[in-house]
């Protein structure tokens, strides 16, 4: 394509997509469309090259169209993309996520991150009798109406707008970090679930100490709350088992997404034996319900073979941790490089890592709105102007990365 094409995709995109995307951070000015991409680097319709730190929203730890994904798609999509019907891959696809963390007894597969949410929330009211759910300020779980609320500058539950006032009354929202507050939010024993991202708000943007993880679910267990895990984003990138055993504890439920999927839509929730056999629908001999409360998860693409045979292949290749080391040093490196970029070019910021995630931030908020921008003219796509990494990075992208960097900060400089 041309570059008139890329601008005339713009154009029409605006007239059938709502809100001109697909997704809310993808609505780039201006905007821009790939039309390949592979490795550690994507191509869009005009022909210029980009070194992709997105990697799928954080879903790809082993890079773009990795061969053994690739394949055993292929190979899968020949067999069938739905059969309508339980089949072999979601066995075994649920087995190495049980295989891998240690908190998971059961998986129930979903077909987004949200959705584990939704049904990790669900799953929690009905084991403890409770309406109400918990959040930390700022923590991301999706766009789930009870999930997306946060503290408004008053300090008060805020919702978003399409959010009932009835919805966001029923989720506490305590600000991160602050274990006193927690304590104080679930004395009263009415919290059904407490949902924490563990590696600190926005997968890790917002530093959270492992110790307060700990005590915060300590704190659940002595008020019967069951504390939930969010690992969309940290989970079998972080390590295997995911941030949970990095920092040393056990969640009674965990929601899992990106990469488990192998860059395919997909999620899941996994947790308790006790919890997760809420799902199982028991049935007398004349064919009527019996037995604990049962909870209808219905889904269409739960589980579909297709995204099953991905997640598979991707899984395999993460199990043993040698491509989370991998991408974790590519990340120390690239934590390094633009760290030195901001001391060389005067620029006040800072730069921090949590695993195979790199954060920059420039202490002019007017800078900082427009580096990711910048970045993306020099060649380089942050995803906002955070960085994943991953096993296909290699010193090709780190040359590129500093001299785009380099040359970005000299134009917010102008």
């Amino acid at each position: 394509m041309t570059t008139t094409d890329a601008t005339d995709l713009a154009s029409r995109a605006d007239q059938v997509l709502g809100g001109g995307a697909t997704h809310a951070v993808r609505s780039y000015s201006p905007s821009i469309h790939v039309a390949r991409a592979q490795g550690a680097r994507k191509w869009l319709v005009d022909g210029r090259e980009l070194v992709d730190y997105t990697m799928g929203h954080g879903a790809l730890l082993l890079g773009h169209a990795h061969p053994a994904v690739v394949e055993a798609v292929q190979q899968q999509v020949a067999r069938g993309t739905h059969y309508g019907a339980s089949h072999p891959l979601e066995i075994e696809w649920a087995e190495q996520i049980c295989r891998l963390v240690d908190s998971v007894a059961q998986v129930r597969f979903t077909a987004s991150g949200t959705e584990a949410g939704m049904l990790a929330a669900r799953l929690a009211r009905a084991a403890t009798g409770r309406d109400l759910v918990l959040k930390l300020d700022d923590h991301f779980h999706g766009w789930y109406d009870s999930l997306a609320v946060n503290l408004g500058n008053n300090g008060r539950v805020e919702a978003p707008p399409g959010v009932p006032a009835a919805v966001a009354s029923a989720t506490r929202v305590v600000p991160s970090g602050d274990i006193a507050a927690l304590g104080e939010a679930l004395a009263d024993g009415a919290v059904a679930a407490m949902f924490i991202e563990a590696s600190g708000a926005h997968y890790g943007k917002e530093q959270l100490s492992p110790q307060y993880v700990r005590d915060a679910a300590a704190l659940c267990r002595e008020h019967g709350t069951l504390f939930v895990v969010d690992e969309v984003v940290t989970g079998f990138r972080v390590s295997p088992g995911g941030i949970q055993a990095t920092i040393g504890v056990r969640p009674d439920l965990s929601t899992f997404g990106k990469i488990m999927a192998g860059g395919l839509p997909g999620g899941a929730v996994g947790g308790r034996h006790d919890v997760m056999e809420l799902l199982r629908l028991s049935l007398t001999a004349d064919a009527t319900p019996s037995g604990p409360p049962h909870i209808t998860h219905p889904g269409t693409f739960n589980a579909n073979p297709l995204t099953a045979s991905a997640g598979i292949a991707t899984l395999r290749l993460v199990a043993d941790g040698s491509a989370q080391r991998t991408a974790d040093a590519y990340a120390m490196r690239l934590e390094s490089v633009l760290r030195e970029g901001l001391s060389a070019a005067g620029v006040p910021g800072r730069v921090w890592r949590l695993s195979s995630m790199v954060h920059c931030e420039l202490d002019d908020p007017a800078r900082q709105a427009r580096l990711s921008t910048a970045m993306r003219d020099e060649g380089v796509d942050l995803l906002r102007t955070s960085a994943f990494c991953s096993v296909a990075h290699g010193d090709a992208e780190l040359e590129w990365t500093r001299a785009a960097f380099d040359r970005a900060l000299q134009g917010l400089r102008r």
